[in-house]
């Protein structure tokens, strides 16, 4: 040990020194590793903690990866261990279960599984080569129904002086009791037919030394008139009742005034000079003592009023508090209709009163009634649809969304107007620029004129299909307005041609033998004379609509070549 701590701490071991440490180390590690080989073998335990009944067949069966050499089983209730093999004879109590111990299966069913049966199975297995047991455990549970009834207390005790019934708003408290059953009864609460979940506390188990349990479980509630006449049940459910549950009932009756109604209750369907009945049902208990005031006159339960006419019919039960009262009217006038009818009922608890309005008319069918939620979503939905409207109507006048495009081309007169302007300058000097003066004066006019062809182009060409109504009254204003600035330069554009054209025609200007003589190199007859049609009938600025144009024409004039025809 000295010699392998040395080495262990040594760091400057030799290879031979190496190899004796790994050695040395290996053989003290060789019982653990045997040793852990038998606990590392997992055994596989079928069925898992399963509850049975009494009279059932039951197997137990345990399974490993490798073979075995002997299977132990204990059973509870057999005092020795039973050693199970395939070669193992049968009894008629018990067996051996599996394919054989050569599989790794170790198993064994019981036949008619009593009350003594319930508790561990435990398997014992043993290998060839391992001195180590692998061993195997479930819990059986063998169920047992309980012998009896739930017990069912509930407190306080209804009052004897009130006839063993209840106040309303009373609290209770309810105590249910399941015992001596295994496993622990599953208990349920019921008042009639509708389950109770409220004030329903965790269930309080006792288990007793004979492997039996005991369950309470309490209940509170506060009595309501709808409580009244019905059944409060406990109901226990357990795996081992043939029939499932069984139950416990307790009459609960409350003592309650005539419930009010909401309104005036209308009765349809009276015929005028037939017999009709008015018939009111109402909610109380006990039994409500009632009287008709018709008119200014009462008319208690059971009498005839002083017409004859009028009979005050007793209360009839319908059960579960529920009374059907009814008064009759021999033969129905038009009077009857008008009159003002009122219900008294009054019992040991409270009074109330109740209207009555009788017609002729039929009972309307198939109305409709509408919730807060239904009228919430209503609403809701109109808002949104009428957001999505705004939105909309929002989006074309901005020209936003899916209802972005091109906005109408519109014609530039800066441009133009500059252009002229250059012209002109260019004109007044004749010795300025590439051009004569003639081709000058002619350019000028070309230029105007081929503007108002692009004007027009712009106002009728293919970009009118895409031009969209604009409703966005800034834009309207503001279009108004460069149609108004637009016309304005149009007329002093046109005001500076006509100048130009009259200083043109005056003799012995140089701009009129300009367009007189022919230029020089050009050939007689090839001169284009440029005119402006003018369609307007004053020269004040005027304010045009869109659809007013300006018209143009182009005079093309041909004279005759000295030497043969004239080219347009």
């Amino acid at each position: 040990m000295a010699t392998c701590c040395r080495l262990a701490f040594n760091c400057s071991y030799s290879m031979g020194e190496m190899l004796i440490l790994v050695l040395w180390i290996w053989l003290w590690m060789l019982p653990l590793q045997g040793g852990a080989g038998v606990r590392a073998i997992t055994v596989d335990v079928s069925p898992k903690n399963p509850t049975v009944k009494v009279g059932q067949n039951f197997t137990f069966m345990c399974r490993v990866g490798k073979p075995l050499m002997y299977c132990r089983i204990k059973v509870p209730g057999i005092d020795r261990g039973l050693n199970l093999n395939e070669m193992t004879q049968k009894t008629q109590n018990y067996w051996y279960e599996g394919s054989g111990l050569s599989t790794g299966q170790c198993g064994v069913t019981l036949r008619a599984v009593t009350d003594r049966q319930n508790g561990n199975f435990e398997c014992s297995m043993g290998f060839p080569t391992d001195a180590d047991e692998a061993q195997g455990t479930t819990k059986l549970t063998v169920a047992r129904p309980p012998p009896g009834q739930p017990d069912l207390m509930v407190k306080p005790e209804p009052e004897a002086r009130l006839g063993g019934e209840y106040k309303e708003n009373t609290d209770i408290t309810a105590t249910c009791t399941v015992r001596d059953s295994r496993p622990v009864a599953s208990l349920s609460w019921f008042l009639g037919d509708e389950q109770i979940l409220d004030g329903v506390q965790r269930p309080e188990v006792v288990e007793s030394p004979t492997d039996l349990f005991t369950v309470h479980q309490n209940l509170t509630r506060k009595l309501t008139w709808k409580d009244n006449a019905k059944q409060l049940k406990c109901v226990a459910s357990h795996v081992a009742l043939d029939e499932g549950s069984r139950q416990t009932t307790k009459q609960i009756i409350v003592r309650f005034p005539p419930r009010p109604i909401d309104g005036a209750i209308e009765q349809f369907g009276f015929v005028v000079g037939e017999e009709g009945v008015v018939t009111v049902p109402i909610q109380a208990h006990p039994r409500p003592h009632c009287s008709w005031t018709i008119g200014q006159e009462t008319l208690p339960e059971g009498n005839v009023d002083s017409t004859q006419r009028f009979e005050a019919l007793g209360p009839k039960s319908l059960g579960n508090g529920t009374w059907e009262i009814q008064l009759r009217i021999y033969r129905v006038t038009a009077e009857d209709v008008d009159r003002k009818y009122t219900l008294k009922a009054t019992n040991d608890v409270g009074t109330q009163s109740y209207k009555i309005i009788i017609s002729t008319s039929t009972e309307p069918q198939g109305s409709l009634e509408l919730g807060t939620g239904p009228i919430i979503g209503i609403v809701v939905a109109i808002l949104i649809f009428l957001i999505i409207v705004f939105m909309l109507i929002f989006a074309r006048a901005t020209g936003r969304w899916c209802f972005s495009g091109g906005t109408p081309a519109r014609h530039d007169n800066k441009e133009s107007e500059t252009f002229i302007k250059d012209s002109q300058t260019q004109g007044s000097n004749p010795n300025s620029g590439d051009n004569p003066p003639d081709e000058q004066k002619s350019l000028t006019a070309t230029v105007k004129i081929n503007e108002s062809s692009d004007t027009e182009s712009a106002d009728h060409g293919p970009s009118e299909k895409s031009k969209k109504p604009k409703m966005n009254l800034t834009y309207i204003l503001k279009k108004k307005k460069d149609k108004v600035a637009a016309d304005a330069d149009d007329l002093k554009l046109q005001s500076v041609a006509m100048e130009e054209e009259k200083e043109m025609e005056k003799p012995g200007t140089e701009s009129s033998e300009h367009i007189a003589t022919p230029a020089k190199g050009k050939a007689q007859g090839q001169d284009v004379v440029y005119a402006e049609l003018d369609l307007q009938a004053t020269r004040r600025p005027i304010v045009r609509r869109e659809d007013d144009k300006t018209e143009y024409a182009e005079i093309i004039h041909t004279k005759p070549g000295e030497g043969g025809g004239g080219v347009p």
